[in-house]
Protein backbone atom coordinates (compact mmCIF):
# COMPACT_ATOMS: atom_id res chain seq x y z
CA UNK A 1 0.00 0.00 0.00
CA UNK A 2 2.73 2.45 0.90
CA UNK A 3 4.47 1.76 -2.54
CA UNK A 4 1.36 2.20 -4.31
CA UNK A 5 0.53 5.67 -2.41
CA UNK A 6 4.21 6.97 -3.41
CA UNK A 7 4.08 5.97 -7.04
CA UNK A 8 0.35 8.26 -6.78
CA UNK A 9 2.06 11.47 -4.95
CA UNK A 10 5.15 10.77 -7.83
CA UNK A 11 2.69 11.35 -10.46
CA UNK A 12 1.08 13.41 -9.00
CA UNK A 13 4.12 15.84 -8.92
CA UNK A 14 4.82 15.02 -12.72
CA UNK A 15 1.82 16.18 -14.26
CA UNK A 16 2.18 18.97 -12.16
CA UNK A 17 5.45 20.32 -13.83
CA UNK A 18 4.05 19.41 -16.95
CA UNK A 19 3.36 22.68 -19.16
CA UNK A 20 -0.64 23.53 -18.84
CA UNK A 21 -0.38 23.48 -22.61
CA UNK A 22 0.34 19.75 -22.66
CA UNK A 23 -2.60 18.83 -20.23
CA UNK A 24 -5.16 21.52 -22.04
CA UNK A 25 -3.94 19.69 -25.39
CA UNK A 26 -3.13 23.40 -26.51
CA UNK A 27 0.79 23.19 -27.78
CA UNK A 28 1.04 27.07 -28.37
CA UNK A 29 1.39 30.23 -26.54
CA UNK A 30 -2.06 31.93 -26.60
CA UNK A 31 -2.40 35.86 -27.16
CA UNK A 32 -5.72 36.27 -26.69
CA UNK A 33 -5.94 39.41 -27.81
CA UNK A 34 -9.36 40.91 -26.77
CA UNK A 35 -11.78 42.05 -29.15
CA UNK A 36 -12.16 45.86 -29.20
CA UNK A 37 -14.90 48.45 -28.66
CA UNK A 38 -15.64 48.34 -32.12
CA UNK A 39 -13.75 45.87 -34.48
CA UNK A 40 -12.59 47.31 -38.01
CA UNK A 41 -11.95 43.88 -39.47
CA UNK A 42 -9.99 43.37 -43.05
CA UNK A 43 -9.40 40.33 -44.85
CA UNK A 44 -5.68 39.25 -46.27
CA UNK A 45 -5.22 36.65 -49.19
CA UNK A 46 -2.27 34.37 -49.37
CA UNK A 47 -0.59 36.34 -52.78
CA UNK A 48 -1.38 39.66 -50.76
CA UNK A 49 1.28 38.96 -48.07
CA UNK A 50 3.71 37.52 -51.00
CA UNK A 51 3.86 40.46 -53.35
CA UNK A 52 3.36 43.80 -51.39
CA UNK A 53 5.02 42.33 -47.84
CA UNK A 54 2.90 42.06 -44.24
CA UNK A 55 4.73 44.73 -42.41
CA UNK A 56 3.70 47.37 -45.51
CA UNK A 57 0.18 45.36 -45.87
CA UNK A 58 -0.51 46.32 -42.10
CA UNK A 59 0.62 49.23 -42.32
CA UNK A 60 -1.31 50.32 -45.10
CA UNK A 61 -4.97 48.93 -43.35
CA UNK A 62 -4.48 50.17 -40.26
CA UNK A 63 -3.06 53.71 -40.66
CA UNK A 64 -5.64 54.48 -43.62
CA UNK A 65 -8.23 52.73 -42.92
CA UNK A 66 -8.02 52.41 -39.42
CA UNK A 67 -8.24 48.53 -38.86
CA UNK A 68 -7.36 46.88 -35.82
CA UNK A 69 -8.37 43.07 -36.84
CA UNK A 70 -7.58 40.74 -39.65
CA UNK A 71 -8.06 37.70 -40.76
CA UNK A 72 -6.27 35.51 -43.50
CA UNK A 73 -8.43 33.32 -45.79
CA UNK A 74 -6.92 30.04 -45.04
CA UNK A 75 -9.56 28.09 -47.45
CA UNK A 76 -9.98 29.80 -50.29
CA UNK A 77 -12.66 29.27 -52.91
CA UNK A 78 -11.82 29.34 -56.58
CA UNK A 79 -12.28 32.87 -57.70
CA UNK A 80 -10.72 35.33 -59.98
CA UNK A 81 -9.00 37.95 -57.66
CA UNK A 82 -9.90 41.03 -57.93
CA UNK A 83 -13.39 39.99 -57.71
CA UNK A 84 -15.72 41.28 -60.49
CA UNK A 85 -18.29 38.62 -60.14
CA UNK A 86 -21.56 40.75 -61.43
CA UNK A 87 -19.34 41.86 -64.37
CA UNK A 88 -19.91 45.66 -63.32
CA UNK A 89 -18.49 48.06 -65.85
CA UNK A 90 -15.14 48.98 -65.79
CA UNK A 91 -11.54 47.67 -65.88
CA UNK A 92 -10.72 46.10 -62.21
CA UNK A 93 -6.88 44.75 -61.29
CA UNK A 94 -4.98 44.70 -58.13
CA UNK A 95 -4.66 48.34 -57.18
CA UNK A 96 -1.34 48.39 -54.84
CA UNK A 97 -0.07 44.87 -55.93
CA UNK A 98 3.65 45.45 -57.25
CA UNK A 99 3.77 41.76 -58.56
CA UNK A 100 1.06 41.06 -60.25
CA UNK A 101 -2.36 42.99 -61.67
CA UNK A 102 -5.04 40.03 -60.49
CA UNK A 103 -4.98 36.64 -59.19
CA UNK A 104 -7.08 33.04 -60.04
CA UNK A 105 -7.33 31.66 -56.79
CA UNK A 106 -7.10 27.68 -57.19
CA UNK A 107 -9.91 25.40 -55.91
CA UNK A 108 -10.20 25.45 -51.85
CA UNK A 109 -6.42 25.26 -51.31
CA UNK A 110 -4.88 25.41 -47.83
CA UNK A 111 -2.54 28.20 -47.26
CA UNK A 112 -1.69 26.93 -43.66
CA UNK A 113 0.38 23.65 -42.31
CA UNK A 114 -2.27 21.20 -41.88
CA UNK A 115 -1.47 18.66 -39.06
CA UNK A 116 -2.20 15.64 -41.71
CA UNK A 117 -2.09 12.64 -38.98
CA UNK A 118 -4.87 14.42 -37.84
CA UNK A 119 -7.36 13.98 -40.75
CA UNK A 120 -8.99 10.90 -42.09
CA UNK A 121 -9.35 9.32 -45.49
CA UNK A 122 -9.84 13.20 -46.81
CA UNK A 123 -6.92 15.66 -46.33
CA UNK A 124 -6.66 19.20 -46.91
CA UNK A 125 -5.02 19.87 -50.02
CA UNK A 126 -1.85 22.50 -50.82
CA UNK A 127 -1.67 24.71 -53.56
CA UNK A 128 0.21 23.51 -56.78
CA UNK A 129 2.45 26.91 -56.37
CA UNK A 130 5.93 26.83 -54.67
CA UNK A 131 5.84 29.98 -53.64
CA UNK A 132 2.21 29.86 -51.75
CA UNK A 133 2.76 26.12 -50.32
CA UNK A 134 6.54 27.10 -48.76
CA UNK A 135 5.07 29.50 -46.36
CA UNK A 136 2.84 28.69 -43.14
CA UNK A 137 0.75 31.82 -44.44
CA UNK A 138 -1.53 31.84 -41.03
CA UNK A 139 1.45 31.70 -38.77
CA UNK A 140 3.02 34.48 -40.78
CA UNK A 141 0.06 36.57 -40.47
CA UNK A 142 -1.13 36.11 -37.29
CA UNK A 143 2.57 36.31 -35.47
CA UNK A 144 2.86 39.88 -37.12
CA UNK A 145 -0.82 41.16 -36.55
CA UNK A 146 -0.69 39.75 -32.54
CA UNK A 147 3.36 41.74 -32.24
CA UNK A 148 0.99 44.93 -33.22
CA UNK A 149 -1.93 44.75 -31.00
CA UNK A 150 -4.71 43.88 -33.42
CA UNK A 151 -7.06 41.49 -33.58
CA UNK A 152 -6.15 38.16 -35.49
CA UNK A 153 -8.24 35.51 -36.89
CA UNK A 154 -8.75 33.05 -39.84
CA UNK A 155 -11.58 32.19 -42.41
CA UNK A 156 -12.77 28.83 -43.88
CA UNK A 157 -14.69 30.55 -47.09
CA UNK A 158 -17.32 29.08 -49.03
CA UNK A 159 -16.00 25.75 -50.41
CA UNK A 160 -13.96 23.34 -48.15
CA UNK A 161 -12.97 20.52 -50.43
CA UNK A 162 -11.73 20.75 -53.74
CA UNK A 163 -13.62 19.02 -56.82
CA UNK A 164 -11.03 17.11 -57.57
CA UNK A 165 -10.53 15.19 -54.25
CA UNK A 166 -14.58 15.16 -54.56
CA UNK A 167 -14.13 13.16 -57.98
CA UNK A 168 -11.91 10.73 -56.28
CA UNK A 169 -14.36 10.42 -53.68
CA UNK A 170 -17.65 10.55 -55.77
CA UNK A 171 -19.72 9.17 -52.51
CA UNK A 172 -19.05 12.10 -50.68
CA UNK A 173 -20.83 14.44 -53.55
CA UNK A 174 -24.35 15.66 -53.01
CA UNK A 175 -27.04 14.23 -55.37
CA UNK A 176 -30.13 15.88 -56.37
CA UNK A 177 -33.67 14.60 -56.31
CA UNK A 178 -32.55 12.28 -60.09
CA UNK A 179 -29.16 10.97 -58.52
CA UNK A 180 -27.24 13.43 -60.13
CA UNK A 181 -24.02 14.10 -58.61
CA UNK A 182 -23.36 17.95 -57.21
CA UNK A 183 -19.75 19.14 -57.01
CA UNK A 184 -20.19 19.96 -53.34
CA UNK A 185 -19.50 17.74 -50.73
CA UNK A 186 -22.01 16.66 -48.55
CA UNK A 187 -21.33 16.82 -44.55
CA UNK A 188 -23.74 13.63 -43.38
CA UNK A 189 -21.38 11.70 -45.14
CA UNK A 190 -18.86 10.53 -42.63
CA UNK A 191 -15.76 11.03 -44.55
CA UNK A 192 -16.87 14.90 -45.06
CA UNK A 193 -17.94 15.12 -41.60
CA UNK A 194 -14.67 13.88 -40.06
CA UNK A 195 -12.59 16.09 -42.32
CA UNK A 196 -14.98 19.27 -41.58
CA UNK A 197 -14.49 18.66 -37.95
CA UNK A 198 -10.81 18.11 -38.05
CA UNK A 199 -10.11 20.97 -40.02
CA UNK A 200 -11.42 23.40 -37.47
CA UNK A 201 -10.12 21.38 -35.09
CA UNK A 202 -6.49 22.40 -36.82
CA UNK A 203 -7.02 25.43 -36.83
CA UNK A 204 -8.04 25.69 -33.11
CA UNK A 205 -5.31 23.24 -31.67
CA UNK A 206 -2.28 24.55 -33.63
CA UNK A 207 -3.08 28.32 -34.35
CA UNK A 208 -2.98 31.18 -32.44
CA UNK A 209 -6.43 33.09 -34.02
CA UNK A 210 -8.52 34.95 -31.74
CA UNK A 211 -11.73 34.24 -33.98
CA UNK A 212 -12.17 31.59 -36.76
CA UNK A 213 -14.87 32.90 -39.72
CA UNK A 214 -16.38 30.77 -41.91
CA UNK A 215 -19.24 31.03 -45.01
CA UNK A 216 -19.29 27.72 -45.86
CA UNK A 217 -21.60 26.54 -48.51
CA UNK A 218 -23.41 23.53 -47.33
CA UNK A 219 -26.80 22.55 -49.07
CA UNK A 220 -27.26 23.66 -52.75
CA UNK A 221 -29.00 27.32 -52.64
CA UNK A 222 -32.47 26.50 -53.53
CA UNK A 223 -34.99 24.75 -51.31
CA UNK A 224 -37.03 23.36 -54.15
CA UNK A 225 -36.55 19.57 -54.30
CA UNK A 226 -37.05 19.39 -58.20
CA UNK A 227 -35.28 22.88 -58.82
CA UNK A 228 -31.41 21.72 -57.90
CA UNK A 229 -32.23 21.30 -54.20
CA UNK A 230 -29.97 19.08 -52.19
CA UNK A 231 -29.24 16.21 -50.83
CA UNK A 232 -30.74 13.10 -51.70
CA UNK A 233 -27.18 10.66 -51.15
CA UNK A 234 -27.36 7.30 -49.38
CA UNK A 235 -25.90 9.47 -46.31
CA UNK A 236 -28.94 11.73 -46.28
CA UNK A 237 -31.20 8.97 -46.53
CA UNK A 238 -29.28 7.01 -43.33
CA UNK A 239 -29.47 10.38 -41.63
CA UNK A 240 -33.16 11.14 -42.20
CA UNK A 241 -34.50 7.59 -41.14
CA UNK A 242 -32.59 8.06 -37.77
CA UNK A 243 -34.23 11.39 -37.58
CA UNK A 244 -37.41 9.69 -38.33
CA UNK A 245 -38.04 11.07 -41.59
CA UNK A 246 -38.25 7.98 -44.89
CA UNK A 247 -36.25 10.42 -47.15
CA UNK A 248 -36.34 7.51 -49.66
CA UNK A 249 -40.19 7.49 -49.10
CA UNK A 250 -40.88 10.94 -49.64
CA UNK A 251 -38.45 11.61 -52.85
CA UNK A 252 -40.92 9.98 -56.42
CA UNK A 253 -43.72 12.03 -53.94
CA UNK A 254 -41.49 15.59 -54.01
CA UNK A 255 -40.86 13.94 -58.28
CA UNK A 256 -44.71 13.58 -58.60
CA UNK A 257 -45.27 17.21 -56.79
CA UNK A 258 -42.79 19.12 -55.45
CA UNK A 259 -44.97 20.92 -53.24
CA UNK A 260 -46.26 17.59 -51.83
CA UNK A 261 -47.03 17.86 -47.58
CA UNK A 262 -45.68 17.21 -45.64
CA UNK A 263 -42.95 15.90 -47.69
CA UNK A 264 -41.55 19.04 -48.72
CA UNK A 265 -41.66 20.65 -45.18
CA UNK A 266 -39.74 17.28 -43.54
CA UNK A 267 -37.51 17.26 -46.12
CA UNK A 268 -36.65 21.58 -45.61
CA UNK A 269 -36.61 21.13 -41.83
CA UNK A 270 -34.15 18.09 -42.05
CA UNK A 271 -31.86 20.35 -44.04
CA UNK A 272 -31.78 23.02 -41.62
CA UNK A 273 -31.21 20.10 -38.85
CA UNK A 274 -28.62 18.32 -40.61
CA UNK A 275 -26.87 22.15 -40.74
CA UNK A 276 -26.79 23.00 -37.91
CA UNK A 277 -26.15 19.70 -36.55
CA UNK A 278 -22.90 20.31 -38.33
CA UNK A 279 -22.25 23.68 -37.01
CA UNK A 280 -22.69 22.54 -33.72
CA UNK A 281 -20.41 19.70 -34.24
CA UNK A 282 -17.38 22.42 -35.64
CA UNK A 283 -18.28 24.46 -32.55
CA UNK A 284 -18.01 22.18 -30.25
CA UNK A 285 -14.51 21.01 -31.54
CA UNK A 286 -13.38 24.43 -32.38
CA UNK A 287 -14.31 25.29 -28.52
CA UNK A 288 -13.05 21.67 -26.95
CA UNK A 289 -9.73 22.78 -28.58
CA UNK A 290 -9.82 26.25 -26.80
CA UNK A 291 -12.95 27.94 -25.56
CA UNK A 292 -11.78 31.23 -25.67
CA UNK A 293 -11.94 31.18 -29.52
CA UNK A 294 -14.70 33.02 -31.57
CA UNK A 295 -16.91 31.13 -33.87
CA UNK A 296 -17.96 33.97 -36.61
CA UNK A 297 -20.59 33.27 -38.76
CA UNK A 298 -20.07 34.92 -42.05
CA UNK A 299 -24.19 35.09 -43.15
CA UNK A 300 -24.79 35.15 -46.72
CA UNK A 301 -28.32 36.08 -45.76
CA UNK A 302 -29.35 32.73 -47.54
CA UNK A 303 -31.92 30.80 -45.71
CA UNK A 304 -32.84 28.59 -48.62
CA UNK A 305 -29.91 26.43 -48.20
CA UNK A 306 -31.00 25.43 -44.35
CA UNK A 307 -29.06 27.86 -42.43
CA UNK A 308 -31.34 29.11 -39.43
CA UNK A 309 -30.07 31.53 -37.19
CA UNK A 310 -32.22 31.28 -34.39
CA UNK A 311 -30.92 27.60 -34.18
CA UNK A 312 -27.28 28.09 -34.18
CA UNK A 313 -27.74 30.81 -31.74
CA UNK A 314 -25.86 29.00 -28.49
CA UNK A 315 -23.12 28.21 -31.40
CA UNK A 316 -22.47 31.51 -32.52
CA UNK A 317 -20.02 33.86 -30.77
CA UNK A 318 -20.26 36.78 -33.66
CA UNK A 319 -21.85 37.67 -37.18
CA UNK A 320 -19.99 38.86 -40.17
CA UNK A 321 -22.77 40.29 -42.20
CA UNK A 322 -21.95 39.78 -46.01
CA UNK A 323 -23.92 43.27 -47.20
CA UNK A 324 -21.94 43.96 -50.45
CA UNK A 325 -25.00 45.43 -52.53
CA UNK A 326 -23.17 48.72 -52.06
CA UNK A 327 -19.84 47.93 -54.51
CA UNK A 328 -22.49 48.27 -57.55
CA UNK A 329 -22.13 52.23 -57.34
CA UNK A 330 -25.23 52.84 -55.19
CA UNK A 331 -26.90 52.26 -51.79
CA UNK A 332 -30.23 49.51 -51.14
CA UNK A 333 -31.94 49.12 -48.06
CA UNK A 334 -31.28 46.20 -47.01
CA UNK A 335 -28.10 47.52 -44.69
CA UNK A 336 -30.63 48.55 -41.84
CA UNK A 337 -33.04 45.50 -42.04
CA UNK A 338 -30.29 42.95 -42.65
CA UNK A 339 -28.48 43.96 -39.29
CA UNK A 340 -32.06 44.32 -37.82
CA UNK A 341 -33.19 40.89 -38.59
CA UNK A 342 -30.30 39.33 -37.56
CA UNK A 343 -30.21 40.94 -33.69
CA UNK A 344 -33.89 39.78 -34.01
CA UNK A 345 -32.54 36.24 -34.01
CA UNK A 346 -29.57 36.08 -32.20
CA UNK A 347 -30.68 38.81 -29.54
CA UNK A 348 -28.59 41.81 -28.28
CA UNK A 349 -25.58 40.56 -26.59
CA UNK A 350 -24.46 38.95 -30.16
CA UNK A 351 -21.81 41.35 -32.04
CA UNK A 352 -22.80 42.06 -35.34
CA UNK A 353 -20.28 42.97 -37.83
CA UNK A 354 -21.47 44.16 -41.26
CA UNK A 355 -19.33 44.36 -44.05
CA UNK A 356 -18.35 47.35 -45.96
CA UNK A 357 -17.72 47.23 -49.42
CA UNK A 358 -14.72 49.37 -50.32
CA UNK A 359 -14.19 47.82 -53.94
CA UNK A 360 -15.54 48.46 -57.44
CA UNK A 361 -18.22 50.81 -57.51
CA UNK A 362 -18.23 52.27 -54.49
CA UNK A 363 -17.67 55.65 -53.72
CA UNK A 364 -16.26 57.40 -50.35
CA UNK A 365 -19.72 59.37 -50.12
CA UNK A 366 -21.38 55.65 -50.14
CA UNK A 367 -18.76 53.97 -47.48
CA UNK A 368 -19.26 56.64 -45.12
CA UNK A 369 -22.91 56.86 -45.63
CA UNK A 370 -22.84 52.81 -45.04
CA UNK A 371 -20.80 53.14 -41.88
CA UNK A 372 -23.21 55.67 -40.62
CA UNK A 373 -26.32 53.06 -41.22
CA UNK A 374 -24.41 50.27 -39.21
CA UNK A 375 -23.37 52.21 -36.33
CA UNK A 376 -26.68 53.48 -35.81
CA UNK A 377 -28.37 50.53 -36.13
CA UNK A 378 -26.39 48.86 -33.55
CA UNK A 379 -23.66 47.37 -35.57
CA UNK A 380 -20.23 46.26 -32.96
CA UNK A 381 -17.90 47.09 -35.86
CA UNK A 382 -17.74 46.82 -39.94
CA UNK A 383 -15.44 44.55 -42.10
CA UNK A 384 -13.77 46.46 -44.70
CA UNK A 385 -14.14 44.31 -48.54
CA UNK A 386 -11.71 44.19 -49.56
CA UNK A 387 -8.17 45.31 -49.22
CA UNK A 388 -7.27 44.07 -52.41
CA UNK A 389 -9.54 45.88 -54.76
CA UNK A 390 -9.63 48.86 -52.57
CA UNK A 391 -8.63 52.14 -53.72
CA UNK A 392 -6.50 54.41 -51.18
CA UNK A 393 -9.60 56.82 -51.21
CA UNK A 394 -11.68 54.04 -50.45
CA UNK A 395 -9.72 53.54 -47.57
CA UNK A 396 -9.33 56.43 -46.20
CA UNK A 397 -12.81 56.73 -46.39
CA UNK A 398 -13.38 54.01 -43.72
CA UNK A 399 -11.57 55.85 -41.25
CA UNK A 400 -13.52 59.18 -42.18
CA UNK A 401 -16.83 57.64 -42.09
CA UNK A 402 -15.95 55.65 -38.70
CA UNK A 403 -15.29 59.48 -36.99
CA UNK A 404 -18.15 61.28 -38.96
CA UNK A 405 -20.70 58.55 -37.09
CA UNK A 406 -18.98 59.16 -34.11
CA UNK A 407 -16.95 55.64 -33.07
CA UNK A 408 -14.56 56.51 -30.36
CA UNK A 409 -10.92 56.39 -31.39
CA UNK A 410 -10.93 56.72 -34.93
CA UNK A 411 -9.64 59.93 -36.35
CA UNK A 412 -10.49 61.63 -39.47
CA UNK A 413 -7.18 61.39 -42.10
CA UNK A 414 -5.23 64.67 -42.10
CA UNK A 415 -4.26 65.73 -45.74
CA UNK A 416 -5.15 67.20 -49.10
CA UNK A 417 -6.75 65.78 -52.07
CA UNK A 418 -4.08 66.81 -54.52
CA UNK A 419 -7.01 66.97 -57.28
CA UNK A 420 -8.77 69.66 -55.09
CA UNK A 421 -5.13 71.99 -54.78
CA UNK A 422 -4.23 74.98 -57.04
CA UNK A 423 -3.31 73.15 -60.05
CA UNK A 424 -0.67 73.99 -62.83
CA UNK A 425 0.22 71.83 -65.25
CA UNK A 426 -1.60 68.89 -63.63
CA UNK A 427 -5.40 67.91 -65.01
CA UNK A 428 -8.05 65.43 -64.10
CA UNK A 429 -7.27 61.69 -64.48
CA UNK A 430 -7.62 58.16 -62.75
CA UNK A 431 -5.47 55.65 -62.86
CA UNK A 432 -6.59 51.67 -61.32
CA UNK A 433 -10.44 53.51 -60.51
CA UNK A 434 -8.47 55.91 -58.28
CA UNK A 435 -9.40 59.37 -59.52
CA UNK A 436 -6.17 61.58 -59.25
CA UNK A 437 -4.19 64.35 -61.35
CA UNK A 438 -1.56 63.79 -64.14
CA UNK A 439 1.01 65.30 -66.19
CA UNK A 440 2.81 64.63 -69.19
CA UNK A 441 5.28 67.46 -68.52
CA UNK A 442 5.78 69.62 -65.28
CA UNK A 443 3.01 70.09 -62.88
CA UNK A 444 2.53 71.92 -59.69
CA UNK A 445 -0.01 71.23 -57.11
CA UNK A 446 -0.15 73.83 -54.24
CA UNK A 447 -2.38 74.78 -51.25
CA UNK A 448 -2.08 76.22 -47.83
CA UNK A 449 -1.40 73.62 -44.65
CA UNK A 450 -4.80 74.70 -42.55
CA UNK A 451 -3.52 72.93 -39.98
CA UNK A 452 -2.23 73.08 -36.35
CA UNK A 453 1.68 74.21 -36.43
CA UNK A 454 3.75 71.02 -35.74
CA UNK A 455 5.59 68.37 -36.20
CA UNK A 456 4.11 65.70 -39.15
CA UNK A 457 5.14 62.91 -41.62
CA UNK A 458 3.64 63.39 -44.45
CA UNK A 459 2.67 60.67 -46.83
CA UNK A 460 2.47 60.97 -50.64
CA UNK A 461 0.23 58.69 -52.60
CA UNK A 462 1.21 58.27 -56.01
CA UNK A 463 1.30 56.20 -59.24
CA UNK A 464 4.43 54.28 -60.38
CA UNK A 465 4.60 52.81 -64.05
CA UNK A 466 6.39 51.36 -66.74
CA UNK A 467 7.60 53.06 -69.60
CA UNK A 468 9.82 56.16 -67.50
CA UNK A 469 11.35 57.18 -64.16
CA UNK A 470 9.32 60.61 -63.79
CA UNK A 471 10.06 62.42 -60.22
CA UNK A 472 8.20 64.25 -57.43
CA UNK A 473 9.36 66.71 -54.85
CA UNK A 474 7.70 68.28 -52.13
CA UNK A 475 8.19 71.56 -50.67
CA UNK A 476 6.81 73.23 -47.61
CA UNK A 477 7.06 76.93 -47.43
CA UNK A 478 8.72 77.06 -50.44
CA UNK A 479 11.90 74.82 -49.21
CA UNK A 480 11.91 71.01 -51.09
CA UNK A 481 11.95 69.13 -48.46
CA UNK A 482 11.92 65.27 -50.58
CA UNK A 483 12.45 64.44 -53.74
CA UNK A 484 12.47 61.32 -55.64
CA UNK A 485 12.16 59.34 -59.07
CA UNK A 486 9.61 56.82 -59.83
CA UNK A 487 11.70 54.40 -60.50
CA UNK A 488 9.84 50.81 -59.15
CA UNK A 489 8.26 50.72 -62.56
CA UNK A 490 5.28 48.61 -60.96
CA UNK A 491 2.32 50.04 -62.60
CA UNK A 492 0.29 50.60 -59.50
CA UNK A 493 -0.01 53.20 -56.60
CA UNK A 494 1.94 53.72 -54.13
CA UNK A 495 3.36 56.19 -50.80
CA UNK A 496 6.16 57.52 -50.28
CA UNK A 497 6.66 58.77 -46.31
CA UNK A 498 8.86 61.96 -45.84
CA UNK A 499 8.89 61.85 -42.02
CA UNK A 500 9.26 64.75 -39.41
CA UNK A 501 8.99 67.99 -41.14
CA UNK A 502 8.03 70.85 -38.96
CA UNK A 503 4.98 73.11 -40.87
CA UNK A 504 3.42 75.58 -39.59
CA UNK A 505 -0.47 76.74 -40.51
CA UNK A 506 -0.55 78.85 -42.90
CA UNK A 507 2.71 77.11 -45.07
CA UNK A 508 2.56 76.77 -48.40
CA UNK A 509 2.37 72.79 -49.15
CA UNK A 510 3.50 72.16 -52.70
CA UNK A 511 4.03 69.11 -54.84
CA UNK A 512 5.97 69.31 -58.22
CA UNK A 513 5.75 66.27 -60.69
CA UNK A 514 7.99 66.17 -63.52
CA UNK A 515 7.41 63.12 -66.25
CA UNK A 516 9.84 60.78 -68.28
CA UNK A 517 9.32 59.16 -71.32
CA UNK A 518 5.78 57.84 -71.23
CA UNK A 519 5.67 57.61 -67.54
CA UNK A 520 2.80 60.11 -66.90
CA UNK A 521 3.36 61.45 -63.10
CA UNK A 522 0.06 60.89 -61.61
CA UNK A 523 -1.06 61.91 -57.68
CA UNK A 524 -3.37 61.51 -55.55
CA UNK A 525 -3.08 62.63 -51.85
CA UNK A 526 -0.64 63.99 -48.86
CA UNK A 527 -1.91 62.79 -46.09
CA UNK A 528 -0.05 64.36 -42.94
CA UNK A 529 0.59 62.28 -39.69
CA UNK A 530 1.07 64.45 -36.32
CA UNK A 531 4.39 63.22 -34.85
CA UNK A 532 5.64 63.79 -31.31
CA UNK A 533 7.66 67.06 -30.76
CA UNK A 534 10.84 65.01 -29.30
CA UNK A 535 11.25 63.81 -32.89
CA UNK A 536 13.92 65.56 -34.78
CA UNK A 537 12.33 68.01 -37.10
CA UNK A 538 13.76 68.01 -41.15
Amino acid sequence: MKRLTLTKEWLLACLACLPIATLTGQSIKRSNIPAPAFEVTGSIYPWDVHDEGIDLLLDNMTSIAGVNSVYLIAVMHQEHRPFNNDNLPGTFTFIHNPARSFWDAEDSRAYFKPQLDLYGKIKPLMSSQDWLTNTDWLKLVLDKAHARGLRAGVEVSHTYIPVEVLNAHPECKQRDINNQSVDRPCTNHPDVREYLVTLYGDLAKNYDVDYIQTCMLLFSRSDEPTKGGSCFCDACKHKAKSMGFDLEAAMPILKDNPHAEPQLTNWRNFRKSCTTDIYKAVTDRIHQENPRIDFRLNDLNDRTSGLTLEDLKNNINSVHLSTHTEQNGYQKTDRKSRILTTKYFMGNDIPIIPGVPTRLLTTPEIIKSSIKISVDNGAKGIGIKHYDGSTYSNLRAVRNGLSEAGVSGFSPVLGMEVENMDLSGFSADKFLIEPCVQTTGTGTASSTFGNATGLYNAIVSYADQKGGQGTLTLYVAGKPKASWKLTEDVDCWRRKTIPNLKINKGDEIKLVGVANGSETVRVDFIEFIPQTITAKAR
